[in-house]
């Protein structure tokens, strides 16, 4: 095994030194969690023990003040139509960024809880020190099947040509011819 110089030594020594710190912030920060939802709770026995026989310290004070908080940071961020806004670098800009606009804000409140997802990222960090959403895009085929009755010859015809310029998109999976009425009872 090679030597290590002392400048590698340093390296890997600071790498492992900020390894343990961060594994001791992460247990404090671990720990003040626990404590905030306690105190959320109204648990107060940790800092208030009660004496043998006599009532627990109940205060909810921590829930009041993140409670009492939440209605004007959801106001901030979800009080208006735009929740989210594309601005313009320049002049010829200006109807994509409102079209991006208008997109992400109907993806984000219209076909998500987007709502839901700002209160609980909001009253996560507030409660825990930290708010994580996580986001994704999911790619999913949905089948639609469509029943037609009656069809005349042309609008058949013209259901077909659709579906041959479908390009595998649309298929037909059944097709019945049933004759006229009078042609029936003869």
């Amino acid at each position: 095994m090679a030597k290590m110089d002392l400048l590698e030594l340093k390296s890997v020594l600071a790498a492992e030194k900020s390894d343990a710190l961060a594994a001791l912030v992460a247990a404090q920060l671990s720990q003040d969690r626990a404590t905030a939802m306690e105190y959320y709770l109204g648990d107060m026995s940790q800092d208030m023990p009660a004496a043998d026989g006599r009532s627990q310290a109940v205060s909810t004070d921590v829930a009041d003040t993140i409670e009492g908080l939440m209605p004007a940071l959801m106001d901030i961020f979800a009080g208006s139509d735009e929740v989210v806004r594309f601005e313009p670098v320049g002049p010829e800009d200006e109807e994509a960024a409102q079209q991006e606009t208008d997109y992400v804000n109907h993806v984000f409140m219209q076909q998500n809880p987007g709502f839901m997802v700002l209160y609980s990222f909001i009253k996560d960090a507030l409660l825990s020190k930290v708010g994580i959403v996580k986001v994704w895009w999911e790619e999913r085929e949905e089948e639609q099947r469509e029943t037609y009755y009656s069809l005349t010859d042309e609008q058949f015809a013209m259901l077909s040509l659709a579906v041959q310029q479908s390009n595998g998109m649309m298929e037909v999976v059944e097709h019945t011819v049933n004759q006229p009425a009078s042609e029936a009872t003869s």
